[in-house]
């Protein structure tokens, strides 16, 4: 959440221009909503990835059958999503209810 809060600090005049020129406060909601689910996702693949390459390397040297159960992946995939909406929905409303004029001043 404090990553996603810091996003939408740094990008508040980014923000005030894409209001003033006409975006919706649903269309910055959506914005800041899928990054923050993209970048929980990215985490959640990279974990997965990480944790496939891990677990061939001690099955092959444990001399054991490499076993990738798809069912955990998908739960991970399932709670990264969760996780990232939990945590970005409030800084994504945060940034969707700035002030164009506001945020266009903010320095």
């Amino acid at each position: 959440m404090n990553i996603m809060l810091v996003s939408v600090t740094e990008r508040t005049k980014e923000i005030g221009v894409r209001k003033s020129i006409g975006a919706r406060s649903r269309d910055v909601l959506r914005q800041f909503l899928t990054e923050a689910v993209l970048i929980s996702e990215a985490g959640g693949i990279l974990g997965i990835v990480l944790g496939i390459i891990a677990g061939d390397l001690l099955a092959i040297w444990l001399k054991v059958d490499v076993i990738f159960p798809f069912g955990w992946a998908i739960a991970g995939l399932l709670v990264c999503s969760a996780i990232g909406i939990g945590f970005g929905l409030y800084p994504a409303y945060r940034a969707a209810n700035l002030d164009p004029i506001e945020a266009l001043r903010y320095e």
